[in-house]
């Protein structure tokens, strides 16, 4: 019966839509448009490229709602820039694999909508269960308090790299940032949708994908 009940849930037509929506992205060319402007913002900074691959991982999988998608669309691009850069082989697997993640509390996260959908069948009766939107504002502080520590590490790693191993870093450039935004005018707005429209409850997540 939960599996019949579960493929009649109108929300879980977003799931394929969302999985849809994240290989046309990947494809489009977002991901490297995505890097370029997190890179013009904070590229300049100590440890700016694993901060940088941070943020992107965690707004592409906002985009999509999936760490899979996010981590075949811009591992390729992400792993070598980081190697390149001198940073340590293990750590640019593991922040590659996992920064993907950080995104899942944010919505249109497919998680949430599957754990939102189980935790209300399996309530007692009188239990007033929260609203999906109340689950993915929940979400908003933990993936701040996992992306300030997670950069506080890539600093701290970035630090312990040999001067001599390390590229020279870019100044910033209002210039760069300039083009970089115009060129990521459309995909820079999608998170905006889930973020927003979700967790107020004006945009179901269905309509989001």
């Amino acid at each position: 019966q939960e599996v019949t009940a579960l493929a009649e849930k109108p929300v879980l037509v977003s799931i394929p839509l969302l999985a849809l929506t994240g290989y046309i992205l990947g494809e489009s060319g977002a991901p490297g448009r995505l890097v370029r402007v997190t890179n013009s913002l904070l590229g300049w900074m100590p440890g700016g490229l694993a901060i940088v691959s941070l943020i992107a991982c965690a707004g592409f999988t906002a985009m999509t709602g999936a760490t899979g998608i996010t981590i075949v669309a811009l591992g390729a691009l992400l792993y070598p820039a980081l190697t390149q850069a001198g940073y340590p082989k293990n750590f640019n697997l593991g922040l590659v694999t996992t920064s993907g993640s950080l995104g899942m509390l944010l919505p249109p996260s497919l998680a949430v909508i599957l754990y939102d959908f189980f935790a209300r069948t399996s309530m007692p009766s009188g239990v007033i269960a929260p609203t999906l939107g109340e689950q993915f504002t929940a979400g908003l502080l933990p993936t701040l308090l996992m992306l300030v520590l997670l950069a506080g590490y890539s600093i701290f790693v970035a630090r312990r790299i040999p001067a001599s191993a390390v590229q020279e870093k870019k100044s910033f450039s209002w210039q760069e940032l300039k083009a970089s935004l115009w060129a990521a005018k459309w995909e820079i707005r999608l998170p905006f949708v889930g973020l927003g429209g979700v967790p107020s409850g004006h945009v179901a997540p269905s309509e989001a994908a």
